[in-house]
């Protein structure tokens, strides 16, 4: 229970370490010695663009494979 917990905290802070570094996030310190918390607006929505896309076709050959045969020479097994 206390890792888990441990690895929550852990988590917390590398998402703000990244919000700060990125830029979303802006702690500035002010001249009183606080520190204000400015954050940047985030559209999120979806564009039209045209992208290359692989195109995959499928076709018939014949490839050699390998195959694995067992001769049944010894029935003492069998029932």
């Amino acid at each position: 229970m206390l890792r888990t917990l441990f690895m929550f905290v852990v988590l917390l802070i590398v998402i703000v370490i990244a919000l700060v570094a990125t830029g979303v996030i802006n702690l500035r310190q002010n001249s009183d010695g606080g520190v204000s918390l400015e954050t940047s607006d985030v559209e999120v929505g979806t564009t039209v663009t045209n992208v290359q896309v692989p195109v995959v076709r499928m076709e018939d050959r014949q490839v050699e494979v390998p195959s694995v045969g067992v001769e049944d020479s010894n029935s003492a097994n069998a029932q």
